[in-house]
């Protein structure tokens, strides 16, 4: 690694799931950084279940680009996991109970497409079981990761401000340091920052709780929610998607999930976050249209698990090898 010196390669804003990816990409590409994170209690990645899940909504679509996505995904995190020494990612299948008979007429129309076929594991008149898909342990990734580039010097916790920030011919002054490059990694605080202001982000909130109980299961289960098994009787609950108040969404989870498990179940505690998401529902990567190397990493949604790593990559050759941005994340496609 390089040491910090007058000029650091990248000024990383946010250390969500995001700018952590962005983070360890720099790391293992030999390049210098620092990030600074406001520590914002209701950060979407805080709140996160954390799971990665190929087959994804109301409608069951095959995720965008998942074969790219998931390759990526695994070999990331795996590889990040060597540098703590810690297991940090986890593979499990997904149960997906039926509602009705024509959720299994539904599904054996889909599993009639290779697309869908080569993700099931079995499926009878009860439910349909699908693999290559898992969970990150966001909080152990996110803090590991905060005390490793902390122990090295590249972390720092403060509010960004950009005031402070100066605009140079060939690089950028914050509190006195130079930086050649700029990532914002803020989710919904970019919004308040307005630094790229021809995105319009949403802003929507979630919840997640953990629960207690002593049905024992180890596949994820999806109806309506995600009930992930992370240890033996305690379960991650999640998620909500609306403009929630913090106590809202525990309890409509809680009721959802009373209903599902059918058995005696405790809370044990909640989280709740904002998550920053695009028109399109795509992640925002690029570089501003009038400021050169002041560049975004945004609008993950509910997926910044799984499209945190490859958004990570893309842009880190973008700037370095000068490798075009897929046009389904480039910021481009806001300004045509």
């Amino acid at each position: 690694m390089k040491k910090l010196n007058n000029k650091i390669d990248y000024l990383i804003v946010g250390q969500g799931i995001s700018g952590t990816c962005f983070a360890w990409r720099t790391y293992f590409g030999k390049q210098s950084f620092k990030i600074i994170d406001r520590e914002n209690k209701y950060s979407a990645s805080k709140a996160s279940v954390g799971i990665y899940n190929p087959i994804t909504g109301r409608k069951f679509n095959v995720t965008w680009n998942v074969d790219k996505l998931f390759s990526e995904l695994k070999y990331f995190y795996k590889k990040v996991e060597n540098q703590l020494n810690k297991k940090l990612l986890f593979e499990k299948n997904i149960y997906r109970p039926f509602k009705s008979d024509s959720d299994i007429n539904d599904w054996n129309i889909r599993l009639s497409s290779s697309k869908y076929l080569k993700f099931c594991e079995f499926i009878n008149d009860d439910g349909i079981l699908t693999n290559n898909s898992g969970h990150l342990d966001v909080k152990k990734f996110l803090l590991s990761s905060k005390k490793y580039f902390n122990n090295l010097g590249r972390y720092r916790s403060e509010i960004f401000d950009e005031n402070k920030l100066k605009i140079n011919e060939n690089n950028f002054s914050y509190k006195n340091e130079e930086f050649k490059n700029i990532i914002m990694c803020t989710g919904i605080s970019e919004k308040k920052l307005n630094l790229f202001n021809e995105i319009k982000l949403n802003a929507v909130s979630g919840n997640s709780i953990f629960i207690s109980s002593i049905i024992e299961n180890n596949n994820i289960i999806n109806k309506g929610i995600n009930v992930l098994p992370i240890k033996k009787n305690i379960y991650h609950i999640g998620s909500t998607y609306y403009h929630s108040s913090e106590d809202e969404g525990p309890n409509e989870l809680l009721n959802k999930t009373k209903n599902l498990i059918k058995d005696d179940i405790k809370l044990i505690n909640s989280r709740f976050g904002i998550r920053a998401t695009s028109k399109d529902r795509r992640p925002i990567v690029g570089e501003h249209n009038k400021i050169k190397r002041l560049f975004i990493m945004n609008a993950m949604g509910s997926k910044g698990v799984s499209q945190a790593p490859y958004c990570s990559e893309k842009l880190f050759n973008y700037i370095n090898e000068n490798k075009n941005l897929d046009k389904e994340i480039n910021i481009d496609r806001y300004r045509s």
